[in-house]
């Protein structure tokens, strides 16, 4: 699916936008063809008329494109609401946030809070990424790959303090390689909203441990190895769609 910002369908976009190498070169595509389509919604959940659509390929050659695009009427047109799952996540370097929000967005999560940890590079914090909020491309890319124009929420925090603030889930679980937890996969059916809580490269402290169990987090585990952070964000939180029945 393409996915079309607001104000773009009708305005020529430049032969640099990504969407026209993938219109051009990948899918072959030429002026007067129509591809499936959609309008970005920040909303996880609730009404979105007209998100989903069509777009007719107006123009398309060396110097650009423009799409016109055309909402779908009723419930055909309705995109499908967002995973109600949270992942509170310890901020990775920014190359890995980038894969990692295309993926989470690809899931379907309705949330993401990126904080700060105690174990984690402090410098990771500072860097343009997450100082300029630098999510929505790698939303989008992954809101496309999954046909659904629904982008989820995308927060940072500097402490796990105010991250928790405000937080809702009927279900708390943070992952943890030590300690015995039980195994995340042996867990069974989990009730949204659910709330995942996946630290950093090097994991939890013993304070921050402290301070999720008392925020109502029960401690789970991917098993014995030693996993990255990307990879333990993505497996938990398939795991957990698949506990809520979405996957």
């Amino acid at each position: 699916m393409v996915i079309l910002e607001p104000g773009e369908s009708g305005a020529r976009l430049p032969r640099s936008d990504r969407r026209w190498e993938h219109l051009r070169k990948v899918l072959h595509k030429k002026a007067g063809d129509r591809v499936s389509a959609g309008l970005a919604v920040d909303a996880p959940f609730g009404p979105a008329p007209g998100a989903v659509g069509e777009a007719a390929l107006r123009e398309l050659d060396e110097s650009g494109l423009v799409l016109d695009y055309e909402g779908f009427a009723g419930a055909a047109g309705e995109p499908a609401e967002l995973a109600p799952l949270v992942l509170v996540l310890g901020m990775p370097r920014p190359i890995q946030a980038n894969r990692i929000l295309k993926d989470l967005a690809s899931l379907g999560l309705a949330e993401i809070r990126f904080v700060r940890t105690e174990l984690g590079e402090k410098s990771y914090a500072e860097s343009d990424f997450y100082r300029e909020r630098r999510f929505r491309s790698p939303l989008i890319e992954g809101a496309e790959q999954a046909a659904n124009p629904r982008l989820p929420r995308v927060s940072t925090h500097w402490s796990l303090e105010r991250c928790l603030g405000g937080l809702g889930g009927a279900a708390r679980i943070l992952l943890h390689p030590y300690g015995g937890a039980p195994l995340l996969g042996s867990l069974g059916r989990l009730e949204p909203p659910l709330v995942l809580a996946v630290g950093s490269e090097r994991g939890w402290t013993e304070a921050e441990l402290a301070a999720l169990r008392d925020g109502g987090f029960a401690p789970a585990s991917l098993g014995g190895r030693i996993l990255k952070t990307e990879t333990a964000a993505l497996a938990a939180c398939s795991m957990a769609l698949g506990k809520l029945g979405l996957m």
